[in-house]
């Protein structure tokens, strides 16, 4: 592999980010490479956030991708609560927060998402959470004990696995939700309801249609105030409310975006020497015939591989099938393609386990979810995201239907 005088300069040190430098490396790159986060902590693995870290089965420190020495014994240059405040494409250089001027020889921009804030008055009272970062999960971690109540603003994915982390740790849960679903952009509603039904079967409080007026309380938090005038006792508050994929740096330097970073199928911005990957990248995906951004673990470490390739001057479409997972109590949602693309999805059994598949108006299967075990789940999960990738290119008729009668929903 050849090499040049300039490095390749990653923004964003994040899942994405950091695996791209890794893959740098793994696949020849010899020259430098720059790693800037705004961080001051190593990049780190997020779900366990969520999972063990809220049930004290391991710290924010352990989820780091790799050790300190490692970005060392790697020749690259990581530079931490630091950011970069313009892209001199002309010049191909970055400049830092602290006016320094890196030269690039590729950019890749991995800045990411930011978590929508809460604007409701009190929003600012101690015990009022997002879980996004390590000190985040620590600070609801160490409030988690038992008794504690516990409201989460937000019925998403973190929301939920927040809750049932909290219930583990013997807590009292509340989850509110404005939307009248759980999930609502990752799963239909018969899905959702299958998954809220096991919080509630274990005495989780969720409650849909339901706005926040303000949070209340004398320093601390103590309590929520509903649309409908109540309000609710709690002594902390966890929100998930989505989040915003980080698109400023681009849009100043002239760079298009659209709900994120707009890339071709290769991960490429408009500007050739400039790449994008991870939670910011909305990329053009010839599976759906529309640019695509995704929000999971999953797509975040299979852009950064591609996006490394390709600045190394492979042409490597990226088109996967989206895929993510989610642990709740004792059992795993997991879901492959996009079922929010579906109008109608068909039920089948296995075991104690289900199978949700979402079929569109021409009967083309666009997603499948699964509840259930493990062992039962991640092999037709696996085999359908086959399914999907040929489906959705139109290599294959749509997906069989179910031989048993669907419920429809």
């Amino acid at each position: 592999m050849t090499t040049c005088q300039e490095p390749i300069v990653i923004v964003g040190a994040g899942h994405s980010g950091s695996r791209a430098a890794a893959a740098l490396r793994k696949h020849g790159w010899t020259g430098g490479i720059g790693l800037i986060g705004e961080e001051s902590c190593l990049p780190y693995d997020r779900p366990p956030l969520s999972k063990a870290v809220l049930l004290g089965k391991k710290t924010g420190e352990q989820c780091a991708f790799y050790a300190d020495s490692w970005y060392a014994e790697n020749e690259i240059d990581l530079q931490l609560a630091q950011s970069v405040v313009r892209i001199d494409r002309d010049a191909a250089r970055v400049i830092l927060k602290d006016g320094r001027e890196i030269a690039y020889h590729r950019l890749l921009l991995a800045t990411g998402a930011s978590v929508n804030p809460l604007t409701v008055p009190g929003s600012d009272l101690s015990g009022v959470l997002p879980l996004r970062t390590p000190q985040h999960a620590k600070a609801i971690a160490d409030s988690l004990q038992r008794g504690c109540r516990l409201v989460v603003i937000g019925a998403g994915v973190i929301g939920l696995e927040v809750a049932a982390a909290a219930l583990e740790r013997g807590c009292t849960v509340t989850v509110l939700e404005r939307a009248p679903q759980a999930m609502g952009r990752s799963v239909p509603l018969i899905v959702s309801d299958a998954v809220v039904a096991e919080h509630q079967r274990r005495s989780v409080n969720v409650r849909f249609g339901v706005g926040i007026v303000a949070l209340e309380g004398t320093g601390n938090v103590q309590s929520v105030r509903l649309s409908t005038g109540e309000a609710m006792a709690c002594d902390i508050v966890v929100y998930g409310l989505g989040v915003r994929p980080n698109v400023d740096l681009a849009e100043t330097a002239g760079l298009a975006t659209d709900n994120g970073i707009r890339t071709n199928q290769y991960l490429r911005t408009d500007d050739e020497r400039i790449f994008s990957c991870g939670d910011v990248c909305c990329y053009d995906s010839r599976l759906y015939g529309r640019a695509v951004r995704i929000e999971n673990w999953r797509n975040a470490e299979d852009q950064a591989d591609t996006a490394a390739r390709n600045m190394l001057g492979q042409q490597l479409e990226f088109d996967a099938v989206p895929w993510f997972w989610s642990n709740q109590y004792d059992f795993a949602l997991q879901v492959a393609g996009l079922p929010s693309l579906g109008s109608e999805t068909n039920v089948e059994t296995i075991g104690r386990s289900r199978l949700f598949l979402s079929y569109d108006a021409e009967g083309v299967l666009r997603g499948v979810s699964a509840i259930g075990s493990v062992r039962d789940i991640a092999g037709p999960i696996k085999e359908f995201k086959g399914v999907l990738a040929r489906t959705s290119t139109g290599l294959e008729g749509p997906a069989p239907r179910p031989a048993a009668a669907p419920n429809k929903h």
